[in-house]
């Protein structure tokens, strides 16, 4: 039996995790992220643009456009509640 794809728009497990910089509005998936060790600290990662340190949003977080600034600051909202999209 084949295996099937994912469908599109259905999100599935990666061994990435989705960093965002909410100053630049952008997101990254940062190779290495995937911590399995819970004895390890969590790694931080700076943006490639303005060198900030990005916050981590999970696996299946899916970013705004980088002109949605009305969803950006939902999303930061929600990441300073304590939501995270794993």
């Amino acid at each position: 039996m084949a295996s099937e794809k994912p469908k599109r728009g259905v999100p599935h497990a990666t061994n990435k995790v989705h960093f965002a910089c909410f100053a630049c509005r952008k997101s990254f998936k940062q190779m290495g992220s995937s911590n399995w060790d819970h004895e390890v600290p969590q790694r931080p990662f700076p943006c490639p643009e303005c060198k900030r340190p990005m916050v981590r949003l999970g696996r299946y977080f899916k970013a705004p456009r980088k002109h949605a600034v009305r969803k950006w600051r939902e999303v930061e909202a929600l990441y300073a509640a304590g939501a995270r999209f794993d």
